[in-house]
């Protein structure tokens, strides 16, 4: 089960924090009312195929995921599949201030500037300490997920 909140930024101070960085490669095999949702990602080198099924809940980004690692040729070798556009962007490892870590999305194609922070949550109901530079909450925006923004023209932030 994956429960995560995603915020966009407020400021850039969050790059202050950042632990580690590694760019990513993604894109679909599925369309926007398809279900499981099957992402192919390069990240860090390695490749991975995973299997999305809607939320099942209103208030938090909470869904069942299976993520598996396959070799990163397989990922290239099905590029000319996707069903929307090929997201780029760099993800960065950043520390909260309560010491726990949230991945940045700094997108570059085809959604230069937009930036999103997600943290993911072991149980629905956890707190957690929010960092000045995050902005807006978008958890329950679908505009902002990565599917929809394979299929959608660029979101200004």
């Amino acid at each position: 089960m994956e429960i995560e909140r995603k915020f966009l930024t407020a400021n850039d101070s969050w790059k202050d924090q950042v632990q580690s960085s590694f760019h990513v490669l993604q894109f679909y095999l599925t369309g926007l009312d398809q279900s499981p949702t099957i992402r192919l990602r390069l990240a860090g080198g390695k490749g991975y195929l995973t299997l999305k099924y809607p939320s099942i809940s209103k208030k938090i980004l909470a869904r069942e995921e299976f993520e598996y690692e396959i070799p990163a040729g397989d990922i290239e070798a099905q590029i000319d599949q996707a069903t929307g556009a090929i997201i780029r962007k760099t993800r960065h490892q950043v520390k909260g201030p309560d010491g726990r870590l949230w991945e940045v999305d700094e997108f570059k194609s085809p959604l230069d500037g937009l930036i999103v922070a997600e943290i993911e949550l072991s149980r629905k109901e956890e707190k957690f300490d929010k960092p000045s530079w995050l902005g807006e909450e978008v958890t329950n925006n679908p505009a902002y997920s990565n599917l929809s923004l394979s299929f959608s023209t660029p979101l200004q932030q």
